[in-house]
């Protein structure tokens, strides 16, 4: 790890996005033993931001960038980013996941947090939502979480079966080729061929790789799920246990499940609401960042309505933001 290179980085992309440096706080995690870092940007109702993998809390920068009128608080989770290692296995994978929300809020000394989460970090907070609830105000799922119902395996996560395939992947030098070959495998085709991704992530992403434990930490966990898939997958039990107001924002490209998968598990609990996104996969608000930042900001703002599932268009949005909730006073349930 060279942390002074990945954090010159990490200031640069920030910067990109017209931000300065974030505060930054170190919390220690009961269930895991870890400390882990958590970056802070903001003002208003706190908002836990828990991203997937291979990835790091400034992930989300372009999102954020976005978002007003909250204390939004970026983790690294475990492993990731600055944070300690730890091996993220099916193994721990329930317990760390069922503490995971309210370890982190109680290192920063807060009762409960909006939170905002995608893939693995999906499935951190919703085994955390089914488990203490009254720590959440509101939800945000980006795209499909990890290990569902109904959910694919695209070719890179596959091929992590394979010992020999995990052992290159972590031997042979991250490269901008196979970092685009990642996100074309995860539904960003469409974003990677318009030139539309935010500014800087390319670079920010390669040193993260670079002089981070991300990779090592988070391939490693991959290959646990890959391999003992079944055993950790949440059922439709485990959804219909999550009582918190929640809104899936889904990329109608995302390989990980289309929207077949997304009604399925939308329908199952009991307070949700679905947004597809056309031309966006995996990651959504890294294809329309100022779009996607929209929904969250209304929701956690006012609250939800409850409503049938809609679809937005992404060239609509542009001109007018889809509409969401009613301009009510804002409320943290």
């Amino acid at each position: 790890m060279n942390e002074a290179r990945y954090r010159e980085a990490e200031a640069t992309f920030w910067r990109t996005h017209g931000m300065d440096a974030p505060a930054e706080h170190w919390v220690r995690l009961a269930a895991t033993g870890t400390n882990v870092r958590v970056l802070e940007w903001g003002e208003g109702d706190p908002a836990l931001f828990i991203h997937g993998g291979p990835n790091a809390a400034s992930g989300w920068v372009s999102l954020v960038a976005h978002l007003e009128g909250f204390r939004c608080l970026l983790v690294d989770r475990p492993g990731t980013g600055l944070s300690d290692p730890f091996p993220l296995r099916t193994s721990n994978l329930p317990a760390v996941g069922a503490r995971f929300v309210g370890d982190v809020l109680d290192g920063l000394g807060l009762e409960r947090a909006h939170v905002v989460a995608s893939s693995i970090g999906g499935h951190l907070a919703l085994r955390s939502a089914a488990h203490a609830p009254e720590r959440f105000g509101r939800m945000v799922q980006m795209a499909c979480p990890a290990v569902v119902p109904g959910d694919r395996m695209p070719p890179f996560m596959a091929g992590l079966r394979n010992p020999v395939t995990r052992r290159l992947a972590t031997l042979f030098p991250p490269n901008p080729k196979m970092n685009a070959s990642i996100l074309r495998q995860i539904g960003h085709g469409a974003s990677l061929d318009a030139g539309r991704l935010p500014t800087g992530m390319d670079a920010w992403y390669l040193e993260m790789q670079r002089h981070t434990d991300t990779m090592k930490s988070d391939l490693a966990a991959m290959a646990s799920i890959v391999r003992d898939h079944e055993s950790v997958r949440l059922s439709e039990r485990d959804f219909r246990a999550v009582p918190v107001p929640t809104r899936f924002l889904w990329g109608a490209d995302d390989t990980f499940g289309g929207e077949d998968v997304a009604r399925r598990l939308v329908g199952w609990m009991p307070d949700a609401e679905l947004t597809m996104i056309p031309d966006a996969g995996h990651l959504p608000w890294i294809d329309f960042p100022e779009v996607i930042a929209a929904e969250p900001a209304a929701l956690l703002h006012a609250g939800g309505r409850r409503a049938a599932t809609k679809a937005v268009g992404a060239r609509d949005a542009v001109e007018a933001p889809p509409a969401t909730a009613a301009a009510t006073a804002a409320d943290p349930r």
